[in-house]
């Protein structure tokens, strides 16, 4: 029997898959998009024009319409700073109003102390009329129970009536969040020049909009909740921070179009194992992008800190074989660290080479280079090679480290005292140039180092000697 296509039922419902986030009109065993088996979870559709429950349409908002004069002149202080020096410096102006920020991190490395620590610093707001504040920090507890932030707070800062614009919301739904943003949205100051309000949500893996039927942590949930969550803050000029997971790979869990949808992306990485935290910025529409801050982890959270230099070569053996000191770039801070490396027999046929803090196709690079070009005889041998303090360096300038340090355990010399390197090496043995080298050199002669193996004193790694 043929059916006329108005006659035809339609689709009710609507399958989505938890994994990928892809829409599909019939249910299937495996995503076609992802692959993956038993994901596809079925809801109902969304509607193209938005009603309420009663099935009347939602007036919508009218748009505003702004020149750049005029953007710029409804809003004083548009950015504020956190109180946190280091936290101030990969921001670059501080906190912007309406502004979003995706900070991600592995487990326990410290996201959620950081961000205590930032709603401790920020300045209560001002009193209204009759003595009642408004605005403060909203802590969206998700994740946790307010009383286990509250015994965070405590720790860190301690009962005291500074923490008192700190308010714990316990909920996962995104709607009553923003239901919670609105009594004090409406007796804000925009044009105040303070942090009047600030929300928190720790984090967006945990929270879930009602319109998507998904699990929480799903691609498509993260998508519509963040979508909610960054709309209202940008309607209100309040800024949001989210915290986000990431993978076993180390990437931010859920959809990538989260890194797009939001403002600004922060990283803290460091080792578990040892006290630095590296926080920095992967994306920023306000401020650079090659700016770290470094903290150390204590029992009073994290830390600024100053020098890092000083953490980095406490314990350091001097005269050392095997040990040599590298100048790498921070963002635009130059910092010193030791490289540490052990050269042995091996009683294996395939030598290893194990690498801890670079990559490890970076050590083969630098061992095939020394064997061409210094004739070492490292085919028979396990090369190790560690930078100390659990960074993990990246900097091309520290390939001249690496191979100094090589040939020092190899030959079982010492590298020259109050003596310290950096540099690229290619693969034909030159000793390159790096970026922010006149500024690696003041710094290393600032320091009271004597001997600094560099571009500009050395054109190969031939050209190096140790006596």
């Amino acid at each position: 029997m043929l059916y006329n296509r108005a006659q035809m039922p339609k689709s009710t419902s609507v399958f989505f898959c938890n994994s990928c986030g892809n829409e599909f009109a019939k249910w299937a065993g495996q995503c076609p998009a992802c692959h993956e088996w038993n994901t596809l979870v079925e809801t109902a559709p969304f509607l193209k024009t938005a009603r309420t429950k009663t099935g009347q349409k939602v007036s919508l908002k009218p748009a505003e319409s702004f020149t750049v004069k005029t953007a710029l002149s409804s809003q004083t202080g548009y950015t504020f700073s956190t109180g946190i020096g280091e936290f101030d410096r990969v921001l670059g102006p501080g906190l912007t109003k309406g502004g979003v920020y995706l900070l991600a991190g592995q487990p326990g490395i410290g996201k959620s102390t950081l961000l205590t620590q930032l709603a401790l610093s920020l300045q209560p707001p001002l009193s209204r009329g009759g003595g009642q504040q408004a605005g403060g920090v909203l802590y969206v507890c998700s994740e946790e129970n307010p009383a286990q932030v509250a015994s965070r707070i405590t720790r860190l800062q301690g009962l005291s009536s500074q923490a008192d614009h700190i308010q714990l919301l316990n909920t996962s739904c995104v709607e009553n969040i923003i239901d919670a943003l609105k009594p004090t949205i409406s007796n804000r100051d925009l044009k105040s020049e303070s942090c009047d309000l600030i929300c928190i949500v720790d984090s967006i893996q945990s929270v879930s909009t009602v319109t998507n039927p998904t699990t929480p942590g799903s691609p498509s949930q993260i998508r519509d909740s963040a979508s909610f969550l960054i709309q209202a803050a940008k309607e209100h000029s309040v800024p949001l921070i989210i915290v986000g997971h990431v993978t076993k790979d180390g990437d931010i869990a859920g959809p990538k179009m989260l890194e797009h949808m939001v403002d600004t992306v922060l990283e803290l990485s460091g080792d578990r194992q040892h006290l630095l935290r590296l926080l920095r910025t992967v994306k920023n529409r306000f401020g650079p992008t090659d700016e770290t801050g470094i903290f150390r982890m204590d029992g009073g959270g994290l830390n600024e800190v100053k020098d890092p230099g000083a953490i980095l070569l406490e314990g350091r053996v001097k005269n050392a074989p095997g040990s040599c000191l590298t100048m790498i770039m921070e963002g635009t801070r130059p910092l010193t660290v030791e490289i540490q490396a052990l050269v042995v027999a091996s009683p294996l046929p395939i030598p290893r080479r194990i690498a801890k803090g670079i990559s490890g196709n970076r050590l083969q690079l630098i061992c095939a280079i020394l064997t061409k070009h210094l004739n070492l005889s490292l085919a028979t041998k396990d090369v190790f090679v560690n930078v100390t303090g659990g960074l993990e360096v990246k900097d091309p300038g520290a390939d001249l480290g690496i191979a100094l340090a090589i040939v020092s355990s190899v030959k079982d010399k010492p590298l020259p005292e109050n003596s310290i390197c950096f540099g690229e090496l290619g693969l034909l043995g030159e000793i390159r140039k790096v970026g922010f080298t006149d500024k690696m050199l003041k710094e290393a002669k600032s320091l009271g180092y004597t001997i600094v193996f560099s571009p500009l004193s050395h054109a190969s790694i031939r050209s190096i000697k140790l006596t």
